[in-house]
């Protein structure tokens, strides 16, 4: 499962549950901290969007040379952030906290401790539903008829699947980034997978928008999607040379946060 759907919105998983967790945190937070008479609401709304601050430096730092303008490195719609940094980041400002504010020690290590094994569990759970999930046996069509087998596509190497349609703003605006992706990752075999549209209708929108891939399929009935829980366009699969799911991402991507996934599954982004 890539998205929740509430009504016509797809949110995202990770995000969605991150929330909760610091939503539960707080409030565990709020119950220990009136037995203290304390509030660390602030405190660890700081944690939180320190370390995320710093994550998101750190990340831009690391695929500067991705971003073409400031505004692409403030847009943190791509969901990039540098994962090891974010965490030291967290500590540092929580050992900070618990050293200036003695008081709240307790509510803080409590709202902290629930955020942290409430997310855990959660991305566990997501961990262990995506050993499961592997790149199906499906045939889908080519713009030019021809049939062709989505597995055996993969077979061998890594396979990056990006679901999308042509009404879809984020898909359009990734479209360059995918394009250029094939080109600068040989190694890497990129499937772009239209959903629920006529061919017609996605080969007019190629060529007005002055792209072509290698390997572009039909997928008339959303098929891949609903085997695979993954709701909401765009989004992104990542399937080991086994055939195994190993990252998906839902939303617009970056190209700094394509090479971030990348660069995790061992391709060089040099």
């Amino acid at each position: 499962m890539t998205a929740v759907t509430v009504g016509p919105l797809a949110l995202p998983i990770t995000p969605l549950l991150l929330l909760i967790s610091v939503l539960l945190g707080l409030l565990v937070a709020a119950l220990v901290g009136r037995k203290y008479k304390v509030s660390v609401t602030d405190p660890l709304l700081t944690i939180l969007l320190g370390s995320l601050l710093f994550g998101r430096l750190v990340f831009v730092a690391r695929f500067a040379d991705s971003y073409d303008s400031l505004w692409q490195m403030l847009d943190i719609r791509d969901r990039g952030f540098d994962l090891l940094a974010t965490v030291l980041a967290a500590l540092l400002i929580l050992v900070w906290l618990l050293w200036r504010r003695r008081q709240q020690r307790q509510a803080l290590l409590a709202g902290v401790l629930t955020v942290s094994m409430l997310f855990g569990a959660f991305s566990s759970v997501i961990f262990v539903g995506r050993q499961q999930a592997v790149l199906p046996a499906i045939s889908f069509q080519q713009l030019n008829g021809d049939s062709v087998n989505l597995a055996e596509l993969g077979q061998g190497r890594l396979t990056v699947v990006n679901l999308w349609a042509t009404w879809c703003p984020p898909c359009r605006r990734e479209m360059p980034v995918l394009q250029q992706a094939e080109r600068q990752y040989p190694d890497v075999r990129f499937v772009l997978l239209n959903q629920r549209e006529h061919p017609q209708l996605v080969q007019q929108y190629l060529q007005q928008a002055g792209l072509r891939f290698n390997h572009l399929l039909l997928d008339r009935q959303g098929q891949l999607a609903t085997q695979l829980g993954a709701h909401g366009l765009p989004v992104t699969l990542y399937f080991g040379a086994d055939g195994q799911l190993l990252q998906s991402h839902m939303g617009e991507l970056s190209a700094a946060s394509l090479a971030q996934s990348l660069q995790q599954l061992g391709v060089s982004t040099d």
